[in-house]
This record gives structure tokens, sequence and C-alpha cells, in this order.
């Protein structure tokens, strides 16, 4: 047998390395994700909640620097906010009482995430190098993800954070007569705490991102279809994608349970005491007292309320939906299966694990945080709308009605609602008797 020599293409091999060294640098601070969330991932560092960095390509815990500041920060502000507090004379004992629970409520809540950060470091950064990896083998399978919406999203959210905020700030200054420092050092542990709550949305969303993906490879995948690419991907690297994701989002749930309870609770007191006060403020007030800037920075911080509350349900919702959706796409894949070849029907039942085994965020075991929550919330909020504003139009009603037994609720206060009598008042026209 005579051999015969094979030509040495350096062209070609040099191509595949250069083509492996590419992808290699495609992780850690070099990769898609990271690049297009680096805005606020610096913020995130900035108030605190992020103190972990890259080391070969993997993100591993740092130092507790900016975590020991923020701290500090917060604790010397409540400090000072509370100090002020008791030397200002409230009008009413029940707004003083409100305000003083609502900072020592955020202040406890903020203070809780910056220990969870300190202690959980090593949880997270699982949950993340489980999500490179993720981006990593996909691409490798010729099914790269693009980061362009996720890039635009993070500036989208930085920006309109950024002017709520300063508006909020500036509407501050003016209603309440307090200095730039003053204000800021008040405002800064509520953005602490929103962007502890935007760390969160955004890992539930990067999650349910890539089980949307790896539903979409296993949609163009199924067997006999004529979507197949090029790469045929088989049901167990599926699986075992899904499996790995599952455990970081079943990781992400238990490390941030807790969490998720506090932010409900504590954006849920702050929304109902700012639409009360609000409504208090407009209808209860006289016109010429009444402070406009004062209501519109109320009205600011209940569009940051709101604002956090609804993505926090909308990140939980999509991540857990998208997660929740390999079990019938496994199903259709074996029925296919049976269709064209004669496969055991148990093959089938084991594909019902993936109906049970199901992402549900829950909000410290008291319930799920998804989109059904959210509706009903909403609707607890319009009833407790509808009963806070009869009930100031009554006592509305009832203070003018004592001070004059003769003079009705004005028709812009009750807003043609009659909560009282109406009581005929004798014209000069009218013929007296007697």
């Amino acid at each position: 047998m005579e051999l015969q020599t094979v030509p040495f293409d350096v062209e070609n091999i040099f191509a595949k390395v250069k083509k492996k060294q590419a992808l290699s640098k495609l992780r850690g601070a070099d990769s898609p994700l990271y690049k297009a969330v680096w805005p606020m991932t610096c913020v995130v560092r900035v108030f605190g909640f992020a103190p972990y960095s890259f080391s070969q390509d993997r993100l591993v815990p740092s130092s507790l620097i900016f975590t020991v500041i923020a701290t500090i920060f917060y604790s010397y502000t409540l400090f000072q906010v509370v100090i002020r507090f008791i030397g200002v004379k409230r009008e009413t004992s029940t707004l003083g009482g409100t305000e003083n629970t609502k900072v020592i409520i955020n202040y406890s809540v903020v203070l809780y995430e910056l220990i969870l950060v300190t202690f959980t470091r090593s949880s997270f950064v699982k949950i993340w190098n489980a999500l490179q990896d993720y981006d990593d083998y996909v691409r490798r399978l010729g099914y790269p993800r693009k980061e362009m919406r996720t890039a635009i999203v993070a500036w989208v959210l930085v920006i309109v954070n950024t002017l709520i905020w300063t508006a909020i700030n500036r509407f501050g200054m003016y209603a309440f007569m307090e200095s730039w420092t003053y204000n800021m050092g008040y405002m800064l542990p509520y953005v602490g705490t929103s962007v502890a709550i935007y760390k969160f949305m955004a890992i539930a969303i990067f999650l349910g991102q890539r089980f949307h993906h790896l539903n979409m490879i296993a949609i163009k995948n199924l067997p006999f279809s004529p979507t197949v690419g090029k790469t045929f991907v088989s049901k167990q690297i599926i699986l075992n994608l899904h499996n790995d994701l599952m455990i970081a989002g079943e990781s992400l749930e238990s490390l941030y349970s807790w969490s998720l309870l506090f932010w409900l609770g504590s954006l849920s007191l702050h929304t109902i005491s700012n639409i009360y006060f609000i409504i208090e403020w407009m209808i209860v007030k006289e016109w010429k007292t009444e402070s406009w800037p004062l209501i519109g920075c109320l009205c600011l911080w209940l569009v940051a309320f709101i604002v956090q509350m609804i993505l926090l349900h909308i990140a939980c919702d999509f991540a857990s939906s998208q997660a929740n959706c390999i079990g019938p796409i496994m199903i259709e894949w074996q029925v296919r299966l049976m269709k064209r070849f004669e496969v055991d029907e148990g093959s089938v039942e084991l594909s019902l694990q993936f109906l049970n085994r199901k992402l549900k965020f829950s909000a410290g075991g008291c319930f799920y945080v998804n989109l059904p929550l959210l509706r009903s919330v909403r609707n607890s909020y319009n009833i407790y709308f509808n009963y806070t504003f009869l009930g100031l139009c009554k006592y509305l009603n009832y203070q003018i009605a004592s001070s004059n037994p003769l003079i009705t609720c004005p028709s812009k206060l009750s807003l043609g609602i009659s909560l009282t009598p109406r009581k005929i008042v004798p014209s000069y026209r009218d013929p007296v008797e007697g």
C-alpha cells in the first residue's frame, strides 16, 4: 500500500484557529450580554448591589467596598431624615406616622438587599455563569443569540429612570423648600431599592429570553419539521440545556423569594399612601392653599412605584411562562415519532414530567408573582380608590354641614354624588308662612 502525502493547508488551519479564538473571546466582559447591559451594571455596582468581577471569563465574587459604602450612606441618611422628621410639626399625626413608617420600611428593605448580596454572591455568580454557558453552547451549535434588543431596553430603562428621579428631585426641592443635598439624601435609598428591583428584573428577563430561545430551537428541530435548520439539535441536548436553565431559575427564585415579598409590600404601602394623600389634598384642602408642586411630586413618586411594580410582575411572568413551555413541545416531539415509527407510548408518559416541573416565582411562599396577581392588585386598588374618594367626599360634606347647616357640598367636590340630604333654602321669592 502506497502512502500518499496530504498537503498541509495553512490558510484553512489558520482560519479555524482564528474562528476558535473569536468564539472563546465572546465570554466574560466580552460577551454580547455583558456588552448590552454594561450601563445597568455600572449603576448597580455603584449602589452596592454588584460585588462581582470577571476572572478568566467567569464571574466571581469580588470586593465589598461599594456595598459597605452604600450601607454606611443609607444608615447615615436614615439618621438625618429621622432627626429632621422629629423636629417637623405635621398637620396631622397620621401624616407624620405614615412618613416615618415609609422611610423606615424602605431602609429595612434596602438594608436586607445589601445583606443578601453580601452573603449570596457565590449563588448569584452561578446563575450568571449558567446564562453565559448557555449562550456559548448554542453559539457553537449555530444558534447564536442577538442582544440588540436587550441593549436598547437597557439604555431606555436607564434614561427613563434617570428622568423620573431627576423630576422627583426637582419637584421635591421646590415643593418642600429643601436643599439639593438633603433631598438627594432622602431620595437615594429609594433609588437604591429600585436598583435592586431592576437587577432582579433584568436577570429574570435574561432567563426568560434564553428559555424562549431554547423553545424556538426545539420547535425548529421537531421531527419531520420543514423548519429544521442546517444543524440538527437532538432532543437530549435540548433537555440538558433546559435542565441547566431550570436549575438557574430555581436558584434565582429561592434567592429572591423573600425579597419579592418585601418589595411588593413596600411598593404597595407607598402606592396606597400616595394615592390617599393625593386624593385628600385635592379634595379636602381649600383651593387657595393647595400646593400643586406637592401634588406633582407625589404623582411622580407614584409613577416610579407603579412602574417598578408592573415591571416586576412582567419579568416574573415572562420567565416562568417561557420556562414552562418545554412540556408541550416535548410531548409534540414524541407524538410525531409515534406517528412515523412504532414508538412505545411510555416515552410520552416520561415527557409528562416537564408539565409538573414548573418554574414559579414565589413571594416568601405566600403567593406567586405573575400577571394574574397584578390584575388582582389592580382591582384591589380600584376598590380602594373608590372607597377612599367617597369617604373623603362624605367627610367633606360633614365638615361643611357642621359649619353651616344651610350649605351643601359643592358640585365640584361631590362630582354630582349626593352623600347627604340636600336642604332647601327658601329664597326671597318663596312664600314664607307666618
